[in-house]
């Protein structure tokens, strides 16, 4: 286990993963994208253990729920994805589960009241962080599973596309016979009696982890076998909207215009970034138009050219050439074909290297 550091407790914090970064827990890291974090208990306990013994109950909580928030609106953002992808045929055959599987048991159904207010109310029937929590700690004296509400904050958000909050309200570490939650959208709260859940609401940035939530993953491995790099082998699956990092060359999915801005201004935050020689921007046949959709790319490439690093264009469609074309990058590299690309990508890198 990692020793977490003390994190920032100022809200005006100009970084809304700060908290999660200084605990070893940024968007990028293995345990926020492995769910063994939830179903794993003697994990789970560890963890639980040192976050209370180095930031105390109440900081150790805040941090489990953005932990778990965070998890549960990417599943529920994968989870939509798949979704749409089903519907319009696009998914790929077999294609393998990647949210965590967790049972939610919302029993008492979801109520919508005159003026339209949400509510819902359920359980966790497996009571995971509850059974890791009383493995290791003391009976707790009040509900204590953050990183399960957490986690059904942001799955219920993301998933029905809603601003929600789920507060725990009884809890098997301090008795009972369950793990019950209750979920009330964030105007509900605002106006509640509680000052504990009112601390934790305020020092939650619900907006920026919807946006983080939303862009690719980053997957970093050791250069393919020369030949095996993308193919149906399982090592590249190109309907996946992730970045893929093989030392210093990087595939970057471009999804929506939102989420490709925001994906670089995420990489150049990361120390790693000067490593990177040469970025394919895989364009994915999406159409582009050349107003707004030609700027945003033409910024993507101008972030790239800021890390000394070259771009590459691929998975351009015949509508989106005319974009393409009035871009102003006089050294733009377009490829047909992603493999193409990406072999290109190596060369860039290797010659970067053994300068001539």
């Amino acid at each position: 286990m990692h020793r977490p550091a003390k994190p920032p407790t100022e809200k005006s914090s100009s970084d809304p993963l700060a908290m999660l970064t200084s605990l070893g827990f940024g968007p990028d890291t293995v345990l926020m994208n492995d769910p063994k974090l939830f179903v794993d208990g003697r994990f789970l306990a560890s963890l639980l253990v040192e976050l209370e013994d180095e930031l105390g109950p109440r900081q150790a909580g805040l941090a489990l729920f953005q932990i778990g928030m965070l998890h549960g609106l990417r599943d529920a953002a994968r989870a939509c994805r798949r979704h749409g992808e089903s519907e319009s045929g696009n998914a790929a055959a077999g294609y393998p589960a990647d949210t965590t599987a967790l049972v939610m048991n919302w029993g008492a159904g979801i109520e919508i009241e005159a003026g339209g207010a949400f509510q819902l109310a359920g359980c966790w029937p497996e009571r995971h962080e509850a059974a890791a929590r009383s493995s290791r700690l003391e009976p707790a004296d009040a509900p204590s599973c953050s990183l399960s509400a957490g986690y059904t904050t942001g799955w219920l958000s993301g998933a029905l596309d809603r601003s929600l909050v789920a507060r725990e309200i009884e809890c098997a570490a301090a008795g009972a016979a369950h793990c019950r939650f209750e979920v009330h959208e964030t105007g509900f709260w605002g106006s509640s009696t509680d000052p504990e859940l009112d601390w934790l609401l305020s020092q939650v940035p619900f907006d920026a982890f919807r946006k983080i939530a939303s862009r690719p993953a980053i997957e970093r491995r050791e250069r393919p076998a020369k030949g095996a790099a993308l193919g149906g082998d399982g090592q590249f699956d190109r309907t996946q909207p992730v970045v893929h990092i093989w030392g210093p060359v990087m595939v970057l999915p471009f999804t929506t215009l939102e989420e490709a801005l925001g994906t670089v201004d995420m990489l150049s935050r990361d120390p790693g970034i000067g490593e990177i020689r040469s970025v394919v921007v895989d364009l994915r046949e999406l159409p582009l138009d050349e107003g707004f959709g030609a700027a945003a790319l033409e910024q993507v490439l101008e972030t790239i050219e800021s890390w000394n690093a070259q771009s590459l264009l691929t998975g351009v469609c015949s509508s989106s050439e005319a974009a393409i074309a009035s871009l102003e990058s006089s050294h733009l590299i377009v490829r047909k074909d992603l493999s193409e690309a990406i072999a290109t990508a190596f060369q860039i890198a290797d010659a970067q290297r053994h300068p001539i």
